[in-house]
């Protein structure tokens, strides 16, 4: 019956309407990713932070659902009103499963999270927040320093091809790194008029008409809805690597998701 609809949409040709009904059907056929049955016992129990959520990703239906299992979640965002989540208090407000208690809310760059200790979490999960971030190596190296030793990363980020950046190039390891020697900051359009230029409006209903995107994008630093960086699995991979991040599973999810676990190692 799917692959029936399918046909129909694309042989009548919508734009825009048969993306969005192809993505939205193709995603409830999507199934817990392959990786989750080994490496749940991580998380059981456990003391983590998610940047940005809650995320559909995480719950009990989602592809990777540590929600049930975790023991306590805190949450860290950007600002006190986003696009996604609306107006959010700081606080122990973050509320991500109905069987758990409430989660620490803070109110901060997901670069600068210096009020956290190092050290604190078991594990950091992150879903689709890295594309996001203008510098994601000093993210991920916030990120790093709140595990404990042999803590864990989650990171899902968008597969390419399955969404509105799928003329973009991927971006290098090279230009990453570049990005943090020369401190980049949220207020960074560097990548505006690739964007401008390639981004696909109709596999994006919610960011509008040309005008109308333009001028959310020219605010990002407020918002927070562009896409920086372009990743497939493997600058995911080399990326981890360069965090000094030991690879413990990468794969590609239905209908539009690369899944990274990735563990801290001890200091020498």
């Amino acid at each position: 019956m799917i692959g029936k609809i399918f046909r129909i949409l694309r042989t009548r040709g919508i734009p825009g309407l048969t993306y969005a009904i192809d993505t939205r059907l193709r995603g409830m056929l999507a199934g817990q990713a392959k990786s989750f049955q080994t490496y749940k016992h991580l998380f059981a129990g456990k003391h983590g932070i998610e940047i940005g959520g809650p995320s559909k990703a995480f719950t009990g239906k989602g592809i990777f659902p540590v929600y049930p299992l975790v023991g306590s979640l805190d949450n860290c965002t950007f600002g006190n009103d986003t696009i996604w989540e609306g107006h959010i208090e700081e606080g122990r407000t973050f509320r991500f499963d109905r069987s758990k208690p409430a989660g620490m809310q803070h109110i901060a760059e997901a670069t600068e999270m210096g009020r956290i200790p190092a050290a604190t979490y078991d594990f950091v999960l992150a879903s689709h927040v890295l594309e996001h971030i203008a510098n994601p190596i000093l993210a991920l190296s916030e990120w790093k320093r709140l595990l404990k030793d042999q803590g864990v990363l989650v990171l899902i980020l968008p597969q390419k091809d399955r969404t509105f950046d799928y003329r973009r190039p991927v971006t290098t390891l090279e230009h990453l790194i570049a990005d943090f020697n020369g401190k980049v900051t949220e207020e960074d359009l560097t990548h505006l008029p690739e964007i401008l230029s390639l981004h696909d409006l109709g596999r994006d209903a919610e960011a509008g008409e040309v005008e109308l995107f333009k001028l959310r994008s020219m605010h990002n630093s407020q918002n927070r809805c562009l896409h920086h960086h372009v990743f497939d699995a493997d600058l995911t991979v080399r990326l981890s690597e360069y965090m000094r991040l030991e690879v413990r599973a990468i794969e590609e999810v239905q209908p539009h998701h690369i899944l990274l676990v990735a563990q801290r190692q001890p200091a020498l």
